[in-house]
């Protein structure tokens, strides 16, 4: 049987072979006292390995191919940085190997020491087509196991946020204050107006809604107009000729930027969710309070930034309106709990988990967890499925694990990444 590198990997890293008895090529008999730290980037598979040869104690790195001679075809046979490899880990032995520097590479077989019953686990697996090939294992798994690797896959989460936010924070020339906007922009855009809502957090005059802080009529015109909702209105409301006539003279003055209402999405939306109400909501909360990134990094919890977001006015106008053109019954225009939770969980906490991270603060990072934790397990499809499959869902923190357990392990196929795999192939 053909065996693939990676899964090579797996069985060594996890130590799923023979653990006694173990000798090389030449002879030697070797005890694996700790793997090494499995190495995705350049370099051998597994660093700082500590072998004992022939009850001598040696440390170093492991290099592991399926054949011995792919250690020549890789050229590691002249490359000085694999001098340090102390095994050659392979599936089978069908040359002897040399460092660079001309010293014997000590080579060990996997073949035969390992089960065939493991091999059957792990191929079962690998080869399921099903939408979560591990469906068939999961109720088998302990719950203490589930929850740990939750644990991993939302921190996992939050740590590939850091990294987008990072590019903002690029993008924006280290300034937190519009890292923050974006975010929230694209919070309140969710999935069908998100990138409009970030497009247009890209071109907002932030340092003229701070200065104009307190104007409500002035900051709703700079948001509608610069979001290109303005430009054309031809009717005869007067809180929106307002808004009309506040940004003509702004835009002379200060050369303010439009995107296209054209980029803008209505359809198949719920009225609570049209970006012309969202609009007008994240304008009200600039009308507020001028430092949204101070208020979300200086929070102790998220009741104080849900407190912030009562004191909210938006505009009477969108008590009888979800649109420009059309006038409806009377509703709400507060923020709703749904609301609420989708910025937490998408703008709020992300943003001081990666601005923890970013200056080294543990505490800051902890926060982030902490608030995702203590908010209520999401109800989407991803979510359900999952649970119909018996991984039991609590909190926001693991809703968002399984996001992103979908993603990045089951869709690509990564199941031997995941630490659910592992313990269905190790249970008896």
């Amino acid at each position: 049987m053909q065996i693939p590198e990676h899964v090579l990997h797996f069985i060594w890293r996890f130590r799923l072979f023979r653990q006694f008895g173990l000798v090389c090529r030449n002879g030697e008999r070797v005890e694996v006292v700790h793997p090494g730290n499995y190495n995705t980037d350049a370099g051998p598979d597994f660093l700082f390995a500590h072998l004992r040869i022939n009850g001598q104690d040696w440390y170093g790195h492991i290099e592991i191919h399926v054949q011995s001679s792919d250690w020549d075809l890789h050229g590691h046979d002249k490359n000085k940085s694999y001098n340090a490899v102390i095994l050659h880990v392979v599936w089978e032995g069908d040359k002897d190997c040399y460092l660079e520097d001309g010293a014997l590479l000590m080579s060990l077989g996997m073949k035969e020491l390992v089960e065939k019953s493991v091999l059957n686990k792990i191929y079962r697996l690998l080869q399921n087509n099903h939408w979560l090939p591990c469906s068939y294992g999961l109720n088998n798994v302990a719950e203490y196991q589930k929850i740990h690797v939750l644990n991993r896959m939302g921190i996992e989460r939050l740590e590939a946020r850091y990294e987008t936010i990072l590019g903002l924070l690029k993008l924006y020339r280290g300034d937190w204050e519009r890292v923050c906007l974006s975010l929230m922009a694209g919070a309140f855009g969710m999935k069908v107006n998100r990138q409009v809502f970030m497009d247009l957090s890209e071109i907002l005059s932030l340092k003229l809604i701070q200065k104009m802080k307190g104007n409500s009529e002035t900051v709703q015109a700079i948001f509608f107009d610069q979001a290109g909702f303005l430009k054309s209105y031809r009717g005869e409301d007067p809180y929106l000729l307002k808004l009309v006539d506040r940004y003509s003279y702004l835009q002379r003055i200060h050369s303010l930027n439009e995107i296209s209402g054209f980029q803008w999405k209505f359809m198949r939306m719920r009225p609570f969710n049209f970006p012309t109400l969202k609009l007008a909501q994240l304008a009200a909360m600039y009308c507020k309070f001028s430092s949204w990134f101070s208020l979300v990094v200086g929070a102790l919890s998220l009741d104080e930034l849900k407190e912030c977001l009562r004191e909210l006015e938006v505009p009477q106008f969108w008590e009888t309106h979800f649109h420009f053109e059309k006038e409806t019954s009377s509703h709400s225009t507060a923020i709703t709990e749904q609301s609420f939770h989708l910025l937490a969980i998408n703008s709020f906490i992300p943003l001081l988990f990666a601005y923890g991270k970013y200056v080294g603060d543990q505490n800051y990072m902890d926060r982030a967890i902490s608030w995702l934790e203590s908010l209520k397990a999401e109800n989407n499809s991803v979510s359900r499925r999952y649970k119909r499959y018996g991984l039991t869902l609590y909190n926001a923190l693991e809703t968002q694990a399984v996001l992103h357990m979908r993603s990045t392990y089951c869709d690509p196929k990564l199941c031997l990444e995941c630490g659910i795999a592992l313990a269905i192939i190790k249970r008896d």
